[in-house]
């Protein structure tokens, strides 16, 4: 084989290697691409499912405070009114205006419990620690759930947005405890560490593990957990679920912050 045939099988060789070469980044490009649009879909299709999750949530709550006006505080405020028309033909009679104004006092109690679940104004004025108490002592006052709430550390004043999603995340996952878990008491508790808020919830009922929280959150249903998953989102925060014993399981929320 002369030279001009060795060049040329080689040149050949280069050119065959080269297109190649062309021909595995074009298709290892094409790969790329679909996988990112499907990427995309992925995250658009979950970014839809969570903010349908979010809006069912508010619609939920909204529903539930309506009947709790309709089915309880109307019937009371029904109560009262037919008391004092008795009472105007009874002038003597002082025992409707008392059954009245015991009455009246469970009203005024009830709507201030809702007025506090839709924009608790403990916690816009006197900040976490504080509503996370009241959170504990309005649970234990409902003789539903023993609760209780200690602390290892004072919580400085957060941010705003940190705040609320902190408490609202524990509130639903106190509703949560309270409606299916079936526990007869629960603790919840906070402390500092670096910079990080640790918030945790124990109770003795039926709970979920880590496990089972990741694969809930990804199925339809379960609207509290994603509404849960999305506020802490929101602040960048962890929660685990973690069961100790048979019947004892926490929940921890680690929440990174910055004094404002």
């Amino acid at each position: 084989m002369n030279t001009t045939s060795i060049v040329i099988l080689g040149v050949s060789a280069m050119l065959l290697m080269a297109m190649g070469v062309i021909v595995f980044v074009v298709l290892y490009q094409r790969r790329v691409i679909q996988t990112q649009i499907q990427i995309e879909q992925l995250n658009h299709s979950k970014q839809q499912e969570l903010l349908h999750a979010s809006i069912q949530s508010e619609e939920e709550e909204r529903m539930r405070i309506a009947s709790e006006l309709h089915d309880d505080v109307a019937p009371t405020l029904a109560s009262i009114r037919l008391y004092l028309s008795t009472a105007a033909g009874r002038p003597d009679d002082n025992s409707l205006i008392l059954q009245s104004k015991v009455l009246l006092d469970e009203s005024l109690q009830k709507i201030r419990n809702i007025a506090h679940k839709l924009q608790p104004s403990t916690l816009y004025y006197l900040g976490l620690q504080v509503s996370l108490q009241s959170l504990a002592d309005m649970i234990n006052n409902s003789e539903s759930v023993q609760a209780s709430y200690t602390i290892a550390q004072d919580i400085p004043r957060l941010e705003e947005q940190t705040e609320l999603s902190v408490y609202r995340v524990v509130q639903e996952l106190t509703n949560n405890i309270i409606k299916h878990a079936h526990a007869r008491s629960l603790t919840i508790s906070s402390a500092l560490q670096e910079q990080q808020l640790i918030v945790s919830i124990h109770h003795n009922g039926i709970g979920i593990t880590q496990q089972l929280y990741e694969e809930l959150i990804y199925k339809k249903g379960a609207i509290g957990l994603k509404n849960i998953m999305t506020r802490l989102k929101s602040i960048r925060a962890q929660i685990c679920f973690e069961q100790l014993e048979a019947n004892a399981f926490a929940i921890r929320l680690t929440v990174p912050f910055t004094l404002p």
